[in-house]
């Protein structure tokens, strides 16, 4: 069986997170079998019942109480899901995580067990509120790691913001400098991944190619490297791999982002040196256990 393409939409309560979806459905469901998750730690899904008013044809899988998040519920939405796919067979899943989700989790989520043979992580979108950026308080770290993790952000509600966003672009660039950084309002913006390596897997082809039989992985770690280290490790893994992305734990109390294409290898220093190593890798050349090893060797 081809892998499923898996999509991520994180942002903060009151972003446009329910907005984006629902205009990706309007987009793609009478082209696209797509499923949909949505995650809040409320017992109930509102957000749920105002997809389900839009009239189109897909399917949803609603996960409260913030299962995705708690190790003791790891296992249900597990189940969950892997039902969710058996039963509706999507082309596609997209999951509205909430607001304090750690997207590297839902990244770990998917590329474990028996998930990582139906599906894989396709994109990681983060949606931005321009109007309350800078008011998140303590909420701010989670939303910043959300960031990190995210092949483009979408910086929303544009029209309700009299400055310059320039500097909301800055402070974004900061915190991942290779997230693609789209201005909405409404989040009125296409669904696609733009110019990667990744492009073909994505849903607006004008001649979609089959899905590839690829491994999405993760790799957690608070030991630090040398830059030496990190330079040899991804000339090695980087040919082999479609994507690697994220961040690495340099020596010196130093953090660095990274972003491969096959033999392309972009390493910047970041300020946030506190961050720990977190790396997704897309391929179908080599395994989680191989990589794993070989980082440990470093």
């Amino acid at each position: 069986m081809n892998k499923i393409p898996f999509h991520i939409i994180s942002g903060f309560l009151g972003s446009g997170k329910t907005t984006f979806l629902k205009r990706i459905i309007k987009q793609y469901a009478a082209q696209k079998k797509i499923g949909i998750i949505q995650n809040e730690f409320a017992p109930s899904n509102i957000d749920g019942a105002e997809l389900q008013k839009s009239g189109e044809d897909f399917n949803l899988l609603e996960i409260n109480n913030g299962s995705v998040f708690c190790v003791c519920l790891l296992g249900d939405f597990v189940k969950s899901l892997e039902k969710f796919i058996d039963e509706y067979h999507p082309d596609s899943i997209i999951i509205e995580a909430s607001g304090l989700s750690d997207t590297t989790t839902i990244a770990e989520i998917v590329s474990a067990g028996k998930l990582s043979e139906k599906i894989y992580q396709a994109s990681n979108w983060c949606v931005v509120d321009a109007l309350n950026f800078s008011k998140l308080g303590v909420m701010k770290q989670r939303v910043l790691h959300q960031i990190r993790m995210a092949d483009i952000t979408v910086v929303n509600k544009t029209d309700l913001v009299q400055e310059n966003l320039t500097g909301i672009d800055q402070e974004i660039k900061k915190i991942n400098p290779f997230t693609e950084i789209k201005h909405a309002s409404f989040c009125n913006i296409d669904f696609e991944l733009g110019n990667t390596a990744l492009t073909k897997f994505y849903f607006g082809d004008v001649k979609p190619m089959a899905r590839p039989d690829v491994n999405s992985m993760v790799i957690k770690s608070a030991r630090a490297v040398s830059q030496q280290a990190l330079q040899q490790f991804l000339k090695e893994w980087a040919p082999k791999a479609y994507r690697i992305k994220g961040f690495v734990k340099l020596e010196g109390n130093k953090s660095a982002a990274v972003q491969c294409s096959f033999d392309s290898i972009n390493i910047v220093e970041v300020e946030d040196a506190f961050h720990p190593t977190e790396l997704v890798a897309l391929t179908d050349q080599f395994t989680l256990r191989e990589w794993n090893r070989a980082f440990k060797a470093l």
